[in-house]
């Protein structure tokens, strides 16, 4: 359990998305599902919220975010190389599958996204929370931006959250916005247990809703008219350990990587040259894409003998 100076103190960066979108089913075009090896099809089976599709709450998020569907459609594009590893995770974990999603809301998947507050990552994890979670932060390496790291922190998070708040989830999913301290808070003021009869930030009452509203349209692309990318229910990357720096202009070239990817999938590696400069003494880890793991192990650890 994190110490109580964290849950009161956590706050994160989350993106907004504004407009006016259609405000009745007869505004939205029919779509084609997912295919039955879609990550979305093995995600939404984990759902297990009531998304409240029907409240103004989340009728409102919904509306936003099918304003702009182009936007939406390259958000959940991004979560192409993560996704995956992320729902096997919260899956592990016995976490509820909408979980997989809050990177939606905290950084559109963008592992680089830093926020003024100074939270960063998919997570947007601030440096104490990282601390609190064993995620390395240090001159020259950010572990809050290795996916590994970051996801299995913040997934440790949620799962002390949902016994703080004996799984109401949506309590646990406010706290991790504004922080356990507001909401408790919020609890004994309100005399109640219901998120929305609370009086918490601004920002936390669109957070829940918005949410809610990205698995309702997830679990039920067709109904509102959202084609999903298409993404396999399979492993986008592997993860290698590795005992020295790594370039990975230098992995690019061996491997046939782009180091558009290697810089994707390891967006902790900070020094110009790609160069992994992780905690001394400690191994450190590589992702690639799984079908190029074998080559790449290989070649390293020729390197090293």
């Amino acid at each position: 359990m994190l110490s109580w100076a964290l849950l009161i103190g956590w706050y994160g960066n989350h993106s907004s998305f504004t407009g006016v979108g259609p405000t009745t089913t007869d505004d939205i075009i029919p779509a084609s599902g997912p295919t039955a090896n879609s990550i979305w099809r093995s995600l939404t089976s984990e759902f297990v919220l009531d998304h409240r599709a029907q409240s103004s709450q989340v009728k409102a998020e919904i509306r936003k975010l099918l304003a702009d569907q182009d936007k939406l459609y390259q958000i959940l594009k991004a979560a192409g190389p993560y996704i995956y590893f992320i729902h096997k995770q919260t899956k592990a974990r016995g976490l509820p599958g909408e979980l997989a999603l809050i990177p939606v809301i905290e950084s559109e998947f963008n592992p680089n996204d830093r926020s003024k507050k100074g939270a960063t990552g998919l997570w947007q994890l601030m440096p104490g929370t990282a601390k609190e979670l064993g995620v390395k932060v240090k001159s020259g390496y950010d572990g809050r931006r290795n996916v590994v790291a970051s996801t299995k922190a913040a997934l440790a998070y949620f799962k002390d959250l949902g016994v703080m708040f004996k799984d109401n989830w949506y309590l646990a999913i406010a706290a991790y916005n504004c922080g356990q301290g507001r909401v408790l808070s919020a609890k004994r003021h309100a005399g109640s247990n219901s998120f929305w009869n609370l009086s918490l930030p601004q920002e936390t009452k669109f957070y829940v809703p918005k949410l809610l509203a990205v698995a309702a349209i997830v679990k039920n692309p067709e109904k509102y008219g959202i084609e999903l990318p298409p993404i396999d229910n399979e492993p986008y990357f592997a993860t290698l350990e590795v005992t020295k720096p790594v370039n990975l202009t230098e992995v690019a070239k061996f491997s046939g990587i782009s180091v558009k990817t290697l810089h994707t999938l390891n967006p902790d590696y900070k020094t110009a040259a790609g160069v992994a400069t992780g905690p001394k003494k400690e191994a450190k880890t590589l992702l690639v894409p799984i079908e190029n793991a074998s080559t790449v192990r290989a070649k390293l650890a020729g390197s090293v003998e």
